[in-house]
């Protein structure tokens, strides 16, 4: 159980720790005790970099020894670590890089070691004594009869004295200070980035030495740096980091380089270091293909990096690559440095099945044929695969003035909207402006029909702005149509007595009010009727003949149409004049009435004009004091207009 003194010590320590470097490191149990600790689990925590997460942490340190290091989380390595077998407080010195190149970040983060010792006292029988080590208390020991005792104790680094407290029985207190000694031991560690090195006159090591000396400064001129291959030069000091640079002699041998720290005037305290000059032979590849997906349109660009690292994560240069995708080989990844190649990637001009492009990278060489693998995901081309087409209106009026909607669905291989295509429309007949997207998937473009064509369809080519997607597209057309002169006759019906025949002339014009097409007419036809009235007797007759001349103005708004029929439903309103001869009545009498009616009709062109048929039913009376009759009902009529222009 760690005390209330020794978390506050273990507090302090990790304050210095943290304000100085941005790593930190967790001890599971707490405090390390030296020769009672054999061994402690420990989580370290650095700040990782983008790209780093494959690199292994490196670690060095001045006194003990570490186990095997686990990454077990973005920037969360575990490991144990080995206490050295002295049992005198002390300081591990830890330092934590990765093998990023000659700039690589390292942290180093101080782990204290407790040491446990015993305090021989000295006093009167019968006494009680404690002991105070920083601000932890141990004890309290009874003095026997042979007037001394041993208090064992647990010391923090750093702490040079303790304070022995004897009561005796009396109740009277005294307190005396009693030296700590603590043995001279390694204060310094070091570090190297990257651990090799080309020999070639150019590329750099960096080595940081560390020196925990309290709140002194050690000036550089004690700190000596030896190299067995040339000279590491000094850079600059911070808070007890002195920083070197080492450049290779040009022609040096491929062997190791060994660097010694040492400090004028502190025997104990050295550390050193092996740079290895020459290639260090390859022992993991890496594939790394973006996130973001391209669509397979045959010329959108991608990155694919590879990475290749010795055992320790060192990026290596000049190492030859072979990279594919899915069996194709592309060109040779190019070096970008600190390990990394990079090759681009043009997307594929055909989706492949699933989308799925996998590339596959090796190590060329007689090496030890490191590979590695990866998928990319690739998007349906923008270019369309299917394009539906809907017309506003459902035709065009051949007229070179009618304007309309061409609204287009356009869809990818995959079947799914299609958004980005850059889509030309070119119509045989007529103009069309470029269609623009309104929504995913969707187009609109406006269409002027043309003017004086025949009753069909004008053809309209789509292609893409790449030429590998082409479909003809119908438009309606329907000849242009301005007044509209003809004859009409048929049969109608009062469904009373009055019933006959009807013949006259028509006349219709076509009106367009936006995307809604109406249609207005006259026309005025001429009908007869004869009935003859028997009195009950049967010896009094009486005859009469009507002529009715209705007079019929037409609005009626188009349902539906194509390049030759539509049809219309609509009302209109009906003026009767009748004229009435009766054999009982010498002059005949006359009257004017006024009504009105519903329709629907249907016309279909041919040659100049067209056809029509209509069905109407009509409320008009006509009556004065001589006579009284209904000129409406059912009526079936048709005909022929003539388009005049």
């Amino acid at each position: 159980m760690l005390r209330r003194g020794e978390r506050a010590w273990l507090l302090l320590w990790a304050l210095s720790a943290g304000a100085a470097w941005a790593g930190s490191v967790t001890l599971d149990t707490e405090p390390i005790v030296l020769g009672r600790t054999e061994s402690v689990g420990l989580t370290i925590k650095v700040n990782e970099v983008v790209g780093t997460e494959s690199r292994p942490l490196r670690l060095s340190v001045n006194v003990g020894s570490f186990g095997k290091v686990e990454r077990t989380g973005p920037g969360t390595y575990r490991t144990v670590y080995l206490p050295p077998a002295t049992r005198f407080p002390q300081v591990a010195l830890v330092a934590v890089w990765r093998e990023t190149g000659a700039d690589a970040p390292i942290d180093f983060l101080r782990v204290p070691l407790f040491g446990a010792t015993q305090i021989p006292v000295s006093a009167r029988p019968g006494s009680e004594v404690k002991v105070e080590v920083g601000a932890q208390a141990f004890g309290p020991v009874a003095i026997k009869a042979g007037g001394s005792a041993v208090v064992p104790v647990v010391v923090p680094p750093g702490v040079p004295e303790a304070v022995i407290i004897v009561k005796d029985k009396a109740g009277a207190v005294t307190r005396r200070v009693a030296k700590v000694d603590v043995p001279p031991y390694n204060r310094m560690t070091m570090a190297l980035v990257p651990h090799a090195l080309l020999v070639n006159g150019q590329d750099q090591a960096r080595l940081e030495v560390f020196y925990d000396q309290g709140d002194a400064t050690l000036p550089v001129e004690r700190l000596k740096l030896k190299a067995s291959v040339g000279e590491a030069v000094f850079d600059h000091a911070e808070r007890g980091r002195y920083v070197f640079r080492y450049v290779a002699p040009k022609g040096t041998p491929d062997r190791g380089a060994v660097f010694e720290a040492t400090v004028a005037g502190d025997a104990v305290t050295k550390a050193s270091v092996e740079l290895e000059l020459g290639l260090p032979p390859p022992a993991t590849l890496t594939l790394e293909v973006p996130d973001k997906p391209l669509p397979s349109d045959g010329h959108s660009q991608a990155t694919i990096a590879v990475q290749v690292f010795d055992a320790t994560g060192l990026g290596l240069p000049q190492q030859s690559i072979a990279l594919s995708a899915n069996g194709v080989e592309l060109a040779e990844p190019q070096y970008r440095g600190n390990g990394r190649y990079e090759a681009s990637f043009a997307a594929p001009t055909a989706y492949p099945k699933g989308g799925l492009v996998q590339f596959a990278a090796k190590l060329k060489g007689d090496g030890p044929g490191l590979s590695a693998s990866a998928n990319f995901q690739v998007l349906p081309p923008a270019v369309p695969k299917s394009v539906s087409l809907e017309l506003r209106p459902r035709t065009f009026v051949a007229d070179g003035k009618t304007k309309g909607r061409l609204v287009l669905d356009v869809r990818d291989s995959a079947g799914l909207p299609l958004r980005g295509a850059q889509l030309i429309l070119l119509p045989d007949k007529g103009a069309a402006s470029p269609p623009t997207e309104v929504s995913e998937g969707r187009y609109e473009a406006e269409y002027l029909a043309p003017d004086g064509a025949a009753p069909g369809a004008a053809s309209v080519k789509l292609i893409d702005a790449s030429g590998t997607f082409e479909q003809q597209l119908e438009v309606p057309l329907r000849p242009g149509a301005g007044l509209l002169l003809g004859v009409r006759g048929g049969y109608t019906h009062s469904l009373t007595a009055l019933a006959g025949p009807r013949v006259g002339l028509d006349v219709w014009v076509p009106i367009r009010v936006g995307s809604v097409v109406l249609g207005a007419g006259v026309s005025a036809t001429w009908q007869q009727a004869q009935q003859t009235v028997v009195d009950s007797t049967g010896l009094f007759s009486s005859t009469s003949r009507a002529n009715l001349v209705p007079m019929v103005a037409r609005v009626g708004y188009e349902l539906f149409a194509t390049s030759r029929f539509s049809g219309h439903v609509g009302a209109g309103l009906q003026v009767t004049w009748a004229e009435v001869r009766s054999s009982a009545q010498r002059e005949p009498s006359q009257a004017l009435g006024v009504g009105g009616l519903g329709f629907l009709s249907g016309a279909m062109s041919l040659g100049p004009g067209q056809f029509f048929a209509e069905v109407a039913y009509a409320v008009a009376p006509v009556e004065n004091a001589d006579f009284r009759l209904n000129a409406g009902g059912v009526s079936f009529e048709g005909g022929y207009r003539l388009s005049l222009f």
